[in-house]
């Protein structure tokens, strides 16, 4: 069937650059560490089309020269996220962190604020340094699943700067597993634009934690009669406020470009 290879036709390969220039024409020195891997791993030669994006929503497609640039044939915005949510995570222990990073950029959260509790075993030795590590886990991981815009990513200095920080969102939950009351959707005519969204650590959430973010307007909520890790909590709930409020119910953009560079190329 002819209409096949239209549906089925592989995106080109995307990546992060921080600086990128909306003009068409405009040409982008690649980094080094770029320049390798496209040249050297991924072995592409001069004319092979590359998609790049800002972080900031604005992507490119490009076409690869032969000096470890590229040319900007066209750029785009993507759409604004319907609703942003904020996931307020308790520092789990080991790798745990990567994995909520990785999955909760995929599923399209917005911001994570990463937070010490009285529970939590993790002790940060080197922020600095593992904000940059966790920067990279969502740098990968947003190049990976075309999310243009990256994820805010913040360390908290205390549970309760944690929960200032999300007190604009239009509803602020908490997840408890001892919740009188499982997560139910809003009314449809009051669908929010911000939610934030509490998880605590593996050992869960102390009785004095439960009652500030409760007068802050907290709301605690369970997922059902299951307890659920930390880690599967935060993208459990991503997950159902994205199908509710967000975006994915939309269709997937796979344009490879190649029309757009082709045009201007020759124009």
């Amino acid at each position: 069937m002819p209409g096949i290879q239209a549906l089925v036709a592989r995106p080109m390969r995307c990546f992060y650059v921080e600086n990128l220039p909306e003009q068409p024409g405009a040409t982008v020195t690649l980094s080094q560490e770029l320049q390798h891997h496209l040249l050297r791993v991924l072995r592409l030669e001069p004319g092979a089309e590359v998609r790049l994006f800002n972080g900031h929503g604005g992507y490119a497609d490009t076409l690869l020269l032969t000096d470890g640039r590229v040319q900007v044939c066209r750029f785009a915005m993507m759409a604004a996220p319907a609703c942003r949510i904020t996931l307020i995570q308790g520092l789990p222990k080991g790798d745990k962190t990567e994995l909520i990073l990785q999955k909760g950029t995929e599923l399209g959260a917005d911001n994570f604020i990463l937070t010490p509790m009285a529970h939590c075993v993790m002790r940060l030795k080197s922020p600095d340094r593992q904000l940059q590590r966790w920067s990279k886990v969502i740098q990968e991981a947003a190049r990976q699943c075309r999310q243009y815009r990256l994820p805010r990513l913040q360390l908290a200095t205390s549970f309760v700067d944690a929960l200032k920080q999300g007190a604009d969102a239009d509803v602020k939950l908490l997840l408890w597993e001892q919740a009188c009351q499982s997560f139910v959707p809003f009314g449809v005519y009051k669908a929010p634009q911000q939610i934030a969204v509490v998880v605590g650590p593996e050992g869960g959430i102390r009785d004095d934690e439960l009652k500030v973010a409760t007068e802050l307007g907290y709301q605690p909520v369970g997922l059902g009669p299951r307890i659920l890790r930390t880690e599967t909590a935060g993208l459990a709930i991503i997950s159902i406020l994205q199908y509710l409020y967000g975006d994915m119910t939309q269709a997937a953009e796979f344009s490879t470009g190649r029309r757009d560079c082709v045009e201007r190329t020759e124009s």
